[in-house]
């Protein structure tokens, strides 16, 4: 594989570029090397991730010339698969192998391979002067086989190794990075690629990595090399040496404020800038003291910029952070904290306020309080149930200490629960029972003449009695009641007069002789509500006091015998 980046002075002929000595060593121990059968379930490989998280950026070398530092880093792959027209919706990133050109032998068909290198460790300001991509080839397909012409090209989208298929990759690549051979003969290659990495790194355009094609025409034509699942240190890499700029200015940084409480484990942030022109941060450090103690370290040179702390409850404590950067120019430490908060790892405490047995309105309020030992109440919610059904939102995330409920359901008890969350997040966990509850008791005091025994009196004086039927959770205090005499209209007998529920009587003196006599009657409760006046069957009695008498029409003279 030769300088896949120039297309000047070889065009597209073919150049096998210099190796190592370890080049050399590596190819007289090597012999004729068969294909390497696919990947079985009994030969496990660990994925590009696994693998990858174990390897760093290696500094080959570092120069300073006046204001002018050279750096040669060996980056480790990031990630590397290869896809296959004859097994199109087969993912190939658990294979150790990567593989281009065309293979018959196994059913592949057609094979590209697909290939990313992470330059977050290069300062974008730097300038590329070379970058070779060195690739572990294991075997050729036939062994003997003539150079082979490589194409490789910037991919122009994002792509998962994990995912990665011919099907689902239409591919979406742009323009061509350059174009060379590669033997047959195994060991390492190398081809430069020095234009597409200073692209990359200066952000010209966005690094998505590179797709590798070969000969692609039906022929068992095939070149393998070692992918990173491989786990044997032969994996791709690239290797870049770049000219920055001398940096003397330190880095700033600065950290993400706290909230003034937060619970046991909370979330702390950073960031940080070098200056223009600089060489980037290379790591953090940062400190942490309580309750205005000696400062400690927390996180020392991490490249990340967040990690979560764990605290004790009512404990303040403050945090500062340095950045140093790629020239190892070193921040200093502020005096003062940038970021500071107290744990508060105990919920509060709420209830609610107590309500009467009885409600005799649809609208009425209730209420709650609560109490925290150290950051405070941020706010409630509270649920509500009736008839002991499920438990509902009534009011949540609330401030208020009070809420107006409107239309409940009449005879329905109500029962409410509440519980607290703290400034810190703590929440308090709701009550497996009701807290206050009342039944909605609505409605009018009914009373009911009570039938007479006779339907005729025959005095003109009689007691009348009747009974009442208060609402639930209250007493009748009074009744009022009225008289209709032969079917006339209704007339107040007795108005206010004091009863409870009953049985009530009066004794009734018919005035206007005799007659009949009807009778209704109506309640008042303590709460003030006044019934209806209602006519009761057996409500009503006839008064007669003239007793009967005979009249002699004639008589017939008796006749006695002799």
């Amino acid at each position: 594989m030769t300088d896949l980046g120039s297309r000047q002075t070889l065009g597209r002929s073919a150049r096998l570029l210099t190796v190592s000595f370890l080049v050399f060593l590596l190819l007289a121990l090597t012999t004729v090397v068969a294909l390497p059968q696919e990947q079985t379930a009994e030969e496990p490989y660990p994925t590009d991730a696994e693998v990858s998280a174990t390897l760093e950026p290696v500094v080959l070398n570092e120069t300073r010339r006046g204001d002018m530092t050279t750096i040669t880093l060996e980056i480790p792959v990031g990630a590397d698969t290869f896809t296959s027209s004859g097994r199109p919706t087969t993912n190939w990133s658990n294979d150790p192998n990567l593989r281009v050109g065309f293979n018959v032998a196994q059913g592949n068909g057609a094979e590209r391979i697909f290939i990313f290198f992470s330059l977050a460790s290069i300062p974008s300001n730097a300038t590329v002067t070379s970058a070779d991509l060195r690739m572990f080839m294991n075997a050729a397909s036939p062994p003997a086989d003539a150079s082979m012409g490589l194409l490789a090209r910037f991919l122009s989208s994002a792509w998962d190794a994990s995912t990665l298929t011919w099907a689902n990759y239409n591919p979406s690549w742009g323009a061509e990075i350059g174009v060379g051979q590669v033997s047959a003969n195994t060991g390492w290659h190398q081809a430069s690629i020095t234009s597409a990495v200073q692209e990359w790194v200066s952000g010209t355009r966005p690094n998505f990595g590179m797709m590798i094609m070969g000969d692609e025409t039906p022929q068992q034509r095939e070149r393998v090399f070692t992918a990173i699942n491989a786990n044997n240190g032969l994996h791709p890499r690239l290797v870049v040496t770049y000219n920055v700029n001398v940096d003397t200015t330190p880095p700033t940084s600065t950290m993400t404020p706290l909230p003034q409480w937060s619970p046991a484990s909370f979330n702390v942030s950073w960031s940080g800038t070098d200056n223009p022109g600089g060489t980037g941060i290379r790591h953090f450090d940062v400190q942490v003291r309580a309750n205005g103690g000696g400062w400690q370290n927390w996180q020392t040179a991490v490249t990340t910029t967040s990690a979560t702390f764990t605290g004790q409850n009512g404990i303040l404590y403050e945090f500062r952070v340095r950045a140093v950067d790629r020239a190892n120019n070193v921040e200093a430490f502020p005096n003062n904290p940038q970021a500071r908060t107290t744990v508060d790892t105990v919920p509060p405490t709420s209830t609610m306020n107590a309500l009467p047995q009885y409600t005799f309105t649809p609208n009425f309020t209730v209420s709650w309080s609560g109490t925290d030992a150290l950051s405070g109440i941020a706010h409630y919610d509270v649920e509500f149930q009736i008839n002991g059904g499920p438990w509902q939102p009534l009011v949540m995330a609330t401030t208020q200490l009070s809420h107006a409920i409107a239309n409940a359901v009449p005879s329905a008890q109500y029962g409410f629960r509440v519980r607290a969350v703290d400034r810190a997040g703590n929440v308090q966990p709701f009550p497996s029972g009701a807290q206050a509850q009342t039944t909605i008791s609505v409605g009018t005091p009914e009373a009911h003449i009570i039938p007479f025994t006779s339907p005729i009196a025959t005095q003109n004086s009689f007691v009348v009695q009747w009974f009442g039927e208060p609402v639930p959770g209250s007493n009748i205090t009074s009744y009022d009641l009225q008289v209709s005499f032969n079917g006339g209209s209704w007339q107040n007998w007795v108005t206010n007069l004091p009863g409870g529920n009953g049985p009530n009587s009066r004794t009734f003196t018919a005035q206007d002789g005799d007659g009949v006599y009807a009778f209704r009657v109506r309640a008042r409760d303590n709460i003030g509500r006044v019934g209806e006046f209602r006519s009761d069957v057996g409500g009503t009695i006839a008064v007669d006091t003239v007793a009967p008498f005979i009249t002699i029409r004639s008589f017939a003279p008796a006749v006695y015998g002799e």
